[in-house]
């Protein structure tokens, strides 16, 4: 089918081929050599795939196994490792012994492990990364900007005191935490780092949904600062591979029975927030629910007209804090009716998505979370909100758990629930429960109705989501697309996180990271890496050309490649199929994330392009204006 150029008109401005853009490699990617993953073949493929930096950590804890006595023998081997396979190590400096821990109240400590860092590897080590994620529990208890530039601080002193050419990169930040990063800047830390470093990752969800404009609200931070002009680094993103299962299925089957006990299978719909990963969340929920019991998939726009066929006891959203909020008129109305309505994976109804015309999920700027929680009388509360609650807390099952969970079993919560919304008539009945403060601490609880309202609610406010899971060539997928955002956001250097799966549980998130198994044979997304690598060479230059649609459906970054060829990819997470493109020669050659050559049809300049949420990747010419 022929569609108008038009729909991705390229308002292309001054290419920035001129510019002055350091040859050396911008591609890495994280391992955890230091704790045990084998240097061969690690570094042998990373190189293979045409990376040119690994990074990993360097505990301050294995050097120093005894206060005053250092050995750096297992590093020196790590460090000669990856420079015989022509890689660049990257160390994460962090974790010191207990005796100088934590390390903003062991200076001293800190900074004699620092000093004695750079005076055995020097030039060696370029650049040191100063702490992972200080901003987030468990790398830095009680994350704080002021202690965390203590340490960032003395880190910078000695390091520059011993080798002005050393850089120092901020400690990569777990997303983009604007107000940390702020605080850091306010209290006069830019002139303690050379690299600004972040690790925005999605929680699972597509990288266009949030990671751009994270990474344009942080460089309006760092203009803000007159810290415009200092590098930025991603040293952590990417896209676990497991298999998805509810975490916490001996609660929702508890849950289920406490809501109606003349039940013992269920009649489920399963409502999603994003268009990806269904077909795993089904599975993962029917294997969660009550033997015997169903589950089917049904968007939000469509839920109304489904409820109304009947046959359909228990409507479930997302076990994760997304929830699609244009489903909330239908299941207010369910539950008012006698339905039970369950929320799994964190503070409820948290983050809220909308089906778009084009059928795409997407953030609904309007919803008001609070609001639509109310609407269901859910109350949450949390330490932030109230200062009687503890930011995290162990939970046990109450008496509404007996035989669904071993006895002892306890639960990690952060979020709690309270009745405070109920009517008369209407009961409050926990599931996981613990007391201090004087608070009850309910981290998951059953609100039966029996007022206005007829039927039930299930909420598990514990942050133990199981679904948002990628596929292999889903992981692909994102790897590609990020690389790409990345580099037209402004971004100089990229690691993947991570290199090699542990794959020690089927359903753990951190086992299925890698891009590769663990018997090192390559999952889709090595290959992906390496065509992304391929196609945009080390010394490549972006260009200063717009790069997605007003509406954000449509991305198409550009590059000069270092042999003179404009080049340039191209997706799309609206409408997809085939699109006329003009360029500017009529001598492109394409290629699919895996490195297939693709033949489109061409007339003259303009070829037929299939426009996916796969990227393309075109070669030996640049796309025109329309």
């Amino acid at each position: 089918m022929r569609v108008a150029t038009s729909v991705f008109s390229l308002a292309l401005v001054a290419s920035a081929a001129g510019a002055n853009m350091p040859a050396e490699n911008v591609y890495g990617a994280c391992a955890h050599l230091t704790r045990g993953e084998p240097t061969t073949p690690t570094c042998d493929l990373i190189r293979q795939m045409g990376a040119g930096w690994v990074r990993c950590d360097f505990d301050g804890r294995v050097v120093e196994r005894q206060p005053g006595v250092w050995d750096f023998a297992r590093y020196d081997a790590i460090v000669t490792a990856c420079e015989a396979a022509g890689l660049q190590l990257l160390p994460i400096l962090y974790e010191p012994p207990k005796w100088s821990y934590p390390a903003y109240e062991h200076l001293d400590a800190w900074g004699d492990y620092v000093q004695r860092v750079v005076a055995q590897y020097g030039q060696r080590l370029p650049v040191l990364e100063i702490w992972n994620e200080p901003n987030i529990n468990p790398f830095w208890k009680n994350p704080n900007p002021t202690n965390y530039l203590a340490v960032l601080r003395r880190a910078y002193e000695v390091v520059k005191a011993h080798d002005p050419s050393l850089r120092v990169a901020l400690g990569g930040m777990a997303g983009v935490p604007l107000d940390f990063i702020e605080e850091i800047y306010r209290l006069g830390g830019a002139r303690y780092f050379d690299i600004m470093n972040v690790h925005p990752y999605t929680n699972l969800r597509e990288p266009e949904s949030r990671a751009d404009a994270w990474l344009e609200q942080l460089h309006a931070l760092m203009a803000k600062y007159g810290d415009a002009d200092k590098p930025l680094w991603i040293t952590e993103m990417g896209w676990p591979t497991h298999r998805i299962h509810v975490n916490d299925a001996a609660i929702l089957r508890a849950g289920l029975r406490v809501a109606d006990p003349s039940k013992t299978a269920w009649r489920a719909v399963y409502v999603p927030a994003e268009p990806d990963g269904l077909d795993g969340a089904i599975r993962a929920v029917r294997e969660a629910l009550p033997a015997g019991s169903t589950v089917e998939a049904c968007r939000a726009p469509k839920l109304a007209e489904r409820l109304a066929h009947g046959n359909v006891d228990v409507v479930i959203h997302p076990f994760t804090e997304d929830y699609p909020s244009d489903s909330l008129d239908a299941v207010e109305a369910f539950v008012k009716k006698g339905g039970v309505f369950v929320d799994f994976g964190g503070m409820p109804m948290f983050n809220a998505y909308r089906t778009d015309a084009n059928g795409r999920a997407c953030p609904d700027p309007k919803a008001d979370s609070a609001r639509d929680r109310a609407r269901l009388r859910i109350q949450e509360v949390a330490w932030w909100m109230d200062a009687r609650y503890p930011a995290g807390a162990t939970v046990r099952p109450t008496d509404a758990m007996d035989g669904f969970c071993p006895t002892g079993q306890t639960y990690a919560a952060s979020r709690f629930l309270t009745p405070a919304r109920l009517r008369p008539g209407d009961a409050f009945i926990p599931l996981l429960a613990a007391q201090t403060n004087g608070v009850d601490l309910v981290a998951a609880a059953v609100y039966k109705f029996n007022s206005d309202y007829k039927g039930a609610v299930v909420v598990n406010a514990r942050v133990e989501w199981a679904s948002g899971a990628s596929d292999e060539a889903r992981q692909a997928r994102m790897l590609a697309r990020s690389l790409g955002l990345f580099f037209a956001e402004g971004v100089e250097k990229v690691f993947w996180y991570e290199f090699t799966s542990k794959e020690e549980d089927v359903h753990g998130v951190h086992s299925h990271y890698g891009i590769v198994h663990d018997n090192f044979a390559p999952k889709p997304a090595y290959g992906a890496y390496k065509t992304f690598i391929d196609r945009r060479p080390v010394g490549s230059v972006q260009k200063s050309v717009r790069w997605k649609s007003a509406g954000g459906r449509a991305y198409f970054p550009q590059w000069r490649r270092p042999d003179g060829k404009d080049a340039g990819m191209i997706w799309t997470i609206g409408p997809t199929g085939e699109r006329w493109l003009a360029f500017t020669t009529d001598h492109v050659s394409f290629h699919d994330v895996t490195g297939l050559r693709l033949f489109p049809k061409r007339d003259g300049t303009r070829y037929l392009v299939p426009v996916t949420d796969s990227p393309v990747y075109f070669t030996g010419g640049a796309l025109q204006d329309k």
